[in-house]
């Protein structure tokens, strides 16, 4: 196919898989035989993977239906990807062995931060490979889903995330291994208690404790990938799939409930006034999470 031109064919074909009012509005934008130009050489960059142009043309058309802005949908997609996904989708030969090089390789080394056993690694992949590679009831692969808004390995990344969290989930790694680890070796540099009356320090880092133990699954994983992988917002936004500022709201959220629950745990432990507790509290304010790391770094 030429790059430099686009068949009337494929700009039509594009146009008519989407409703009336949206292809007008789409065919009003300057440039855009120029860019669906280019949008189709990405695709057939794929070369004998690569689905059949009218293929790609009416698939690339219902996503942009979908879309509330086509025109800045065309102007950030990952043509290439979308391609791809569509191919495995049709079963191209070929296909599946490129997504296995290109995106499901390289998704060791982020689900290993969620457990470090190469068993459970496998397991996780075997299981995402069926959940995006094989028909569903009465429909196409989930991988049909990728719209090419942002790259495919993200998109598959973030379905790997939240497929491992709830097979951990479902094995039983629950935070109290973890809990039992700093009991027994609290982390350098964790909770102040010097602030803490000798006798109520064993009570405070076992409430705090309890209180981890007692988050979701999933706010225990954002807690532990922030302070003990260190990753920044914006490469925890990119494994999500949420702005930083998403992430930032909701990690202060988990870490306000962090410091309730202690509070409450502490409380049934220790038969203090209110005017002690909110003293023992104040002396560790804003320092629960320094024990995150030897809470949640060690992984059973």
């Amino acid at each position: 196919m030429r790059t430099d031109i686009l068949p009337e064919e494929l700009l039509e074909t594009v146009l008519g898989s989407m409703t009336a009012a949206a292809a007008e509005r789409l065919r009003a934008e300057p440039g855009l035989p120029q860019v669906l130009s280019r949008i189709f050489a990405e695709a057939a960059s794929l070369r004998s993977v690569a689905p059949e142009p009218l293929v790609f043309a009416r698939h690339l058309g219902a996503w942009l239906a979908e879309a509330d802005d086509p025109a800045r949908v065309l102007e950030r997609l990952h043509a290439r990807d979308l391609a791809l996904a569509l191919a495995c989708a049709l079963e191209t030969p070929g296909a599946t062995e490129l997504l296995e090089e290109e995106v499901l390789g390289r998704l060791r080394v982020p689900l290993s931060r969620l457990h470090p056993s190469p068993a459970f690694v496998d397991e996780v992949l075997q299981t995402l490979r069926a959940n995006l590679l094989m028909p569903r009831a009465g429909g196409p692969p989930r991988l049909i889903g990728y719209a090419g808004v942002g790259s495919l390995f993200h998109w598959v990344n973030s379905a790997g995330v939240r497929l491992a969290l709830r097979m951990r989930k479902a094995h039983g790694q629950e935070a109290q291994v973890d809990a039992e680890v700093l009991a027994a070796h609290p982390a350098q540099g964790g909770l102040e208690l010097g602030l803490v009356r000798e006798e109520a320090r064993a009570h405070v880092r076992a409430a705090f404790v309890q209180a981890v133990a007692s988050l979701d699954d999933e706010d225990r994983e954002l807690l532990r990938l922030h302070f003990v992988e260190r990753l920044s917002l914006e490469r925890m936004g990119t494994l999500y799939g949420l702005h930083k500022s998403t992430l930032s709201r909701r990690l202060s959220g988990v870490q306000a409930l962090l410091e309730k629950r202690t509070r409450r745990c502490l409380s049934e432990r220790l038969a203090l006034s209110s005017e002690e507790l909110d003293s023992v509290m104040r002396a560790i304010h804003g320092r629960l999470d320094l024990s995150l790391s030897g809470l949640l770094a060690a992984k059973g």
